[in-house]
């Protein structure tokens, strides 16, 4: 069961991981968003859509249910593109733009971070929905969430610096 004190603390860790992964989708140059190393594995913009779907999947839509103004929230082809099982492609034309990015990102995170304020702890302790292999309670979800954002963070600082850039921080 979770308590206040631990609540309080995923959502400070939820906006800190947000902040950090805003500043660095702001101030990211735009050459660096579809560049993928040889092999071809990613790129920061995928990285970047699919963060935005699972924030959503895993903040709102396993919490909450899907809400018809989700569809206003969050373009449908996200899962496809960006969700589990999806493949990066090499194909720009196939993506937002750069700014398009980071508009839904931002539109979706501020969401998220509305709607953390509204959740209880009655509610973070019921199953999440839909069952999941990892975390069997709301709560559970939400506490690995920051954990998500940040190992998808770090392969996007992989990539800017194998681009040659220095580190951030």
């Amino acid at each position: 069961m979770a308590d206040a004190a631990q609540w309080e603390l995923t959502k400070q860790r939820i906006a800190f991981t947000d902040n950090m992964f805003r500043e660095f989708i702001d101030g990211l140059e735009p050459d660096l968003w579809f560049r993928m190393p040889e092999e071809g594995v990613t790129h920061i913009a995928w990285q970047v859509g699919h963060i935005t779907i699972a924030n959503y999947g895993l903040g709102m839509l396993r919490i909450r249910g899907k809400r018809a103004e989700d569809a206003g929230l969050i373009p449908e082809s996200y899962s496809a593109s960006f969700g589990r099982g999806s493949v990066p492609s090499k194909d720009q034309t196939i993506y937002p733009s750069r700014e398009r990015f980071i508009e839904i990102y931002k539109r979706v995170n501020d969401k998220l971070l509305e709607e953390l304020e509204s959740y209880t702890l009655e509610q973070l302790d019921e199953p999440s929905l839909p069952d999941h292999p990892l975390f069997k309670t709301k709560f559970e979800t939400l506490v690995f969430l920051p954990y998500h954002v940040m190992m998808h963070f770090g392969q996007m600082g992989l990539l800017r610096r194998l681009s040659g850039k220095p580190p951030i921080r």
